[in-house]
């Protein structure tokens, strides 16, 4: 995640939605007072090449021990929990999400690299609504949405642009590759699932589903705007 003091913005990073991707290309545009989390080592790598680290991540409790104030996917609740209200009230606050039927098949791609459980069987098992209900947490506080716009990674270029030309930041689109090696599916994930698989999704996605009107027989529907 990123808190940038210049820009006024506060970027919220949910799980398999190119979030790595958009943190990297945030970071290039911050100054020494903002805030930037640690991400992993590989991608720290070309975080670095482009001349930025974490930073402003760490404090210290009433015993002086050292402990991470801001983590990648901390939740709204837990930046509440930490901030200083006038920041969270002002500044501007997005994230992206991702069609639930076809991040649950990059979910099994990036967890079960060795294919050491079948899709079917690590979706009727594995899959669970607590993983899901953190990534839900990430933008919303007691299931209201907090943030002032959701992306969609579907027009993920389209939706930064966006973002960045309200916060008069020169993105001109760059975006690293990150994290993206590990499927080796890529069909469409209507061809991919089954019935009952795209059902076990949509009951554990209901919210996100409702919220941004994904569905698989509705292609089309693109960016939605929270204020």
């Amino acid at each position: 995640m990123i808190i940038s003091h210049k820009y006024k913005f506060i970027f919220l990073k949910i799980t398999k939605t190119a979030g790595t991707s958009v943190e990297i290309s945030l970071s290039r545009f911050c100054d020494d007072d903002d805030v930037i989390t640690p991400i992993s080592l590989k991608d720290e790598v070309i975080r670095k090449f482009l001349g930025k680290i974490p930073q402003n991540y760490l404090d210290f409790d009433a015993q002086g021990n050292e402990y991470k104030k801001y983590f990648n996917h901390i939740t709204a609740k837990e930046i509440q929990c930490v901030i200083e209200p006038s920041i969270l009230d002002s500044y501007y606050k997005f994230c992206f999400e991702r069609n639930p039927f076809d991040r649950a098949i990059s979910l099994y791609y990036f967890l079960c690299q060795n294919k050491s459980i079948k899709f079917d069987d690590w979706l009727k098992n594995k899959y669970t609504n607590p993983f899901l209900k953190k990534n839900w947490n990430i933008y919303t506080i007691n299931d209201k949405v907090v943030v002032d716009f959701i992306g969609k990674y579907e027009n993920i270029h389209s939706d930064l642009t966006f973002v960045c030309q309200k916060l008069n930041i020169s993105f001109y689109g760059y975006l690293p590759k990150a994290k993206g090696f590990f499927r080796d599916d890529n069909r469409p994930y209507y061809e991919f699932l089954n019935g009952e698989q795209m059902q076990i999704i949509r009951e554990c996605n209901s919210n996100v589903i409702d919220l941004l009107g994904y569905d698989h027989e509705n292609q089309n529907n693109h960016k939605i705007s929270i204020l």
